[in-house]
């Protein structure tokens, strides 16, 4: 069987194919056309709405975003390497705790 998609994003065709599964039953007589593969299988299609398509633009636009933020990378490695850097111990600290509370509830929690 093949399936092709129509109204993607990129317009573009997809097509994949499978071997029919073997849970298909045969006839009591052991001929039928598809037990045989005389016919050949037409392909199933889907369109695509018009908001599917919208979401896999969406969705390809936030996989172009970068994760990391280059520039404030460079400003926090620039402030390391000039020894103005200040860490507040106290909001670390406060973080930490924060965040190991959370892991706790959460493991309580059913």
């Amino acid at each position: 069987m093949s399936i092709n998609i129509k109204g993607a994003a990129n317009k573009a065709t997809q097509s994949t194919s499978s071997k029919p599964s073997g849970s298909a039953k045969s006839n009591a007589g052991g001929s039928s056309a598809k037990s045989k593969g005389s016919k050949q299988a037409t392909p199933d299609s889907i369109n695509l709405t018009d908001t599917a398509s919208r979401l896999q633009q969406i969705e390809q636009s936030l996989n172009d975003i970068p994760i990391v933020d280059s520039a404030q990378v460079d400003s926090i490695s620039q402030s390391i390497e000039d020894g103005q850097y200040q860490i507040n111990n106290e909001k670390v600290a406060d973080r930490i705790i924060k965040a190991e509370t959370n892991i706790h509830k959460s493991k309580r929690s059913p």
